[in-house]
């Protein structure tokens, strides 16, 4: 997967003020368009039990120093520590000028259906589906470059999967090895479990697709994008 100078960037400046508000940065999206999207993904530190705990004492001048300490589940962030770091992040993005055209930030948990950015963040998920594009084809399948399948392994900067399907009709399918570098872009898929079987007292249940949160957002001046009751941060 290709690096992008400016998500390197804003990385740089992310990583700590997340970490002081006792979450980790998970990965950054770059979107561009009519209005560029700085998309900024942040999830619980690995191994974090659910209890409070204070966060890590970030560089002088990188967080409030008002900053409380909270409860940080494994599963998710809450939607308080996603606004703060819109708020500590939008405001060093701008002290730094590290953007200067107008842009929406926005700061979220990565769900269900969670992006990777590296291979490592793929070898806990080993045995669940994913999909995945390619920037070329692979060469073992001619003009093809999206997949869906599930993880077998993921050794160094290389992703072992079991695609969903086989190159040719009637062959079984088989592993595929890619380079991360390779990968263009790749996400989990989470499969809901089957409610439509005949439920205790002759009811027949029905799936329900999740709603995912809605990011934390900001943007530039004038922008009236609102979210889940917090305030949008404004940034030019």
């Amino acid at each position: 997967m290709s690096t992008h100078p400016l998500r390197d960037a804003v990385a740089a400046i992310a990583s700590p003020l997340a970490d002081a508000l006792g979450i980790a940065l998970w990965g950054i999206e770059i979107l561009a368009g009519g209005r560029m999207v700085v998309r900024v993904y942040v999830d619980a530190r690995p191994g974090a039990s659910g209890t409070e705990s204070e966060p890590e004492a970030a560089p002088e001048g990188d967080a409030p120093k008002d900053v409380a300490s909270e409860s940080v589940t494994p599963e998710s962030v809450t939607i308080d520590q996603c606004a703060r770091l819109s708020r500590q992040l939008g405001l060093a993005l701008d002290v730094e000028d590290v953007i200067r055209d107008a842009y929406v930030l926005e700061v979220s948990s990565p769900g269900l259906e969670r992006p990777f950015f590296e291979a490592a963040q793929m070898a806990p998920y080993a045995g669940r589906t994913i999909e995945l594009t390619l920037a070329v084809p692979h060469p073992e399948w001619p003009g093809r470059r999206k997949f869906r399948g599930d993880i077998v392994r993921v050794e160094g900067d290389a992703l072992t999967f079991l695609p969903d399907a086989a190159p040719a009709p009637g062959e079984a399918p088989a592993p595929l090895t890619v380079a991360w570098d390779d990968v263009k872009q790749a996400h989990l898929v989470h499969i809901f479990p089957d409610t439509t079987r005949p439920q205790p007292g002759g009811k027949t249940g029905q799936r329900k697709k999740a709603q995912p949160k809605k990011p934390a957002r900001g943007g530039a001046p004038h922008d009236d994008t609102t979210d889940q009751g917090t305030d949008p941060e404004e940034h030019p």
